[in-house]
């Protein structure tokens, strides 16, 4: 090179090298256009998904936090010689183990409950009435399954059998159909929560302890209030979870009077507790569905 000219030789050289490099690039770019194509090499790193991580649950992540300045504390403490250290550790420490001992239930929600339920129970209602079965039913004690089944009469002059050892789905005297009712499940749910058998408990017993139950242990209501008026009974419940579901099924039962899942476990519930037959003759909601009323009539 000389006053800024490249030479002959100099100029082929870099020439040569070019060369070189553009037939590299087109090599290159030959043998990635197949794979780009087909989707295997993405450009950027922007669509990489990030690994997955393991979620510590929030109590458990509280509890590290606070074990871990409680222990800190302490340690602290016993290099300085203070004993209000001591006590902060101490504390801190303490709230931390205590949190391990927490744990979240996993909840549902409500218009999820509603989607998953609604369909089994008309289609449990549809068959009812495909069987020529339209009487209102009634909740009769089961000794064979230790609670209650809902007792469909044939006709309205049946008799209603009082108890049953029979878990037959056709009757024969007096003719009927058996059935588990939708919220028997519900119904051992809580007399495991109330720590009693229901059976022959009575309606003063179930009036003290059902509602702590639903709204403390469940946490399916609000509030719940029962009243007692001759032989029927009352139940309002505020904020339930079952809210639109009862609406729902209140719509398209057919007359048949089984209920929602809350309903009917309440029904069940009366029926153990007074060891008698009862019928759920009214459920309905409020405009709002924040309330929800049902009735409930003993039979004699």
């Amino acid at each position: 090179m000389k006053d800024d000219t490249l030479c002959k030789e100099c100029s082929e050289r870099y020439a040569a090298r070019l060369r070189s490099a553009i037939g590299k690039t087109k090599q290159v770019s030959s043998q990635l256009l197949p794979l780009i194509q087909r989707g295997k090499i993405t450009s950027g790193a922007s669509h990489e998904k990030p690994p997955r991580m393991l979620r510590l649950g929030t109590p458990r992540l509280v509890g590290f936090f606070l074990l871990g300045i409680g222990l800190l504390a302490l340690t602290i403490s016993i290099l300085v010689t203070s004993t209000i250290l001591t006590f902060i550790g101490l504390g801190l420490a303490f709230w931390g183990v205590l949190m391990f001992f927490i744990q979240a239930h996993n909840y549902v929600r409500s218009d999820l409950l509603k989607a998953t339920a609604l369909s089994s129970l008309k289609a449990i209602d549809k068959m009812i009435v495909g069987l020529n079965y339209h009487e209102r039913s009634v909740y009769i004690p089961s000794e064979g399954f230790n609670r209650a089944l809902a007792f469909i009469p044939s006709a309205a002059s049946s008799k209603i059998p009082q108890n049953t050892f029979d878990e037959k789905t056709f009757l024969g005297d007096p003719e009927g159909l058996l059935v588990i009712p939708p919220g028997l499940a519900l119904s051992n749910l809580v007399e495991s929560k109330l720590g009693f058998n229901l059976k022959d408990c009575g309606l003063e017993s179930l009036i003290n302890t059902l509602p702590s139950v639903l709204v403390e242990d469940l946490e399916v209501v609000r509030d719940v209030e029962i009243e007692v008026k001759g032989d029927y009974v009352l139940v309002r419940l505020v904020d339930s979870v079952f809210a639109d579901l009862c609406q729902e099924v209140s719509k398209n039962s057919g007359g048949l009077g089984l209920g929602c899942p809350m309903c009917s476990a309440l029904a069940c519930i009366l029926t153990s507790a007074t060891s008698k037959a009862i019928i759920l003759e009214e459920s309905k909601s409020s405009a709002d569905t924040k309330t929800t009323e049902s009735s409930y009539r003993i039979l004699k």
